[in-house]
C-alpha cells in the first residue's frame, strides 16, 4: 500500500457558499447509508436485536473469525433467514441507490454445490415466514424485493427485482462454486438496475422495481442433508435523498 494523500484541508462536495461549505468532508446528508459487518450482531437475539433470525430444523448462526456472519444447515429440511425487519429502505424512481454484500457457500465433506437455495439482497419485511419454498428451496416466497437468488440443484444464481408478485429476472446471471468469496452488487441509477459479480457487469433490469418499503435480508435453504454453509461478511445499502 502506498502512503495515503494528507489532504490538510478537507474535501467539499458543496458550493463555496453552501451552508456545509465549512464542514470539511463531503456533505454526508446528501445520501442515507447502512452498513452491517456483523461486529456486533447478537448471535441470541435476546438483546433487542434490529435482526429477526428464522430457523426451520437445525440451522444455527455464527459469527466464526474474523467476523462474517455463518449459516450451517445439517438436515434436508433446515432452513435460516435472517432480515432486517426494523429497515425502511426504498427504491426511488429519479435517485439513485447502491446494494452491496460478500459471500460465499461451502459444501460439506461428501456434500455436492449447488444442493442448496439462498437469497441475499432486499425483500418486503417478512420475518417468520420462508422467503424460499421448501426445503428444498425451489421457488421464491415474497412479494417484493430487489437482489440474488439461487435455487437448489444448481449453481447458476440469478439476479430479480419485483414489486407485488411481479418479478423481472436474468434467470443465468451468474454462477458460484465452492468455498469462494464473491461481492455481488446493484446500481440503481433512478430508471435501471444493474448487478454485478465482483464488479464485473452481470446486465441491467428496467422493469418491476420495487416501490414498496423492503430491508436487507439473507437465506440459506437445504438441498441435501449434509452440513453445508453460508457466509455473509458484510451488506450495504445507500440511497439518494
Amino acid at each position: 500500500m502506498g502512503t495515503p494523500r494528507r489532504i490538510w484541508n478537507g474535501v467539499s462536495t458543496v458550493s463555496k457558499d453552501h451552508p456545509m461549505a465549512a464542514f470539511p468532508y463531503p456533505n454526508i446528508t446528501d445520501w442515507r447509508v447502512w452498513y452491517e459487518d456483523f461486529g456486533m450482531y447478537d448471535i441470541a437475539q435476546t438483546d433487542t436485536p434490529t435482526w429477526t433470525l428464522t430457523v426451520s430444523g437445525t440451522a444455527p448462526d455464527t459469527i466464526p473469525t474474523p467476523g462474517s456472519l455463518l449459516f450451517t444447515i445439517t438436515g434436508a429440511s433446515d432452513d435460516a433467514q435472517l432480515q432486517l425487519d426494523h429497515g425502511h429502505f426504498f427504491i426511488t424512481a429519479g435517485k439513485k441507490a447502491i446494494f452491496e454484500t460478500k459471500i460465499k457457500v461451502t459444501k460439506a465433506s461428501g456434500g455436492t454445490i449447488g444442493q442448496e437455495g439462498w437469497v441475499v439482497g432486499l425483500t418486503e419485511v417478512a420475518t417468520g415466514a420462508n422467503f424460499m419454498s421448501g426445503p428444498p428451496p425451489l421457488a421464491l416466497a415474497f412479494a417484493d424485493g430487489w437482489g440474488f437468488l439461487s435455487y437448489d440443484a444448481t449453481t447458476t444464481f440469478q439476479t430479480f427485482q419485483g414489486e407485488d408478485d411481479e418479478f423481472t429476472y436474468n434467470t443465468s446471471a451468474g454462477t458460484y462454486v465452492d468455498d469462494t468469496w464473491m461481492t455481488l452488487s446493484i446500481y440503481w441509477d433512478g430508471t435501471k438496475s444493474t448487478f454485478y459479480k465482483n464488479g464485473t457487469s452481470l446486465g441491467t433490469l428496467t422493469l418491476t422495481p420495487p416501490t414498496s418499503v423492503i430491508a436487507p435480508v439473507v437465506f440459506f435453504g437445504a438441498g441435501e442433508a449434509k452440513a453445508d454453509k453460508f457466509y455473509c461478511d458484510y451488506m450495504f445499502f445507500a440511497n439518494e435523498r
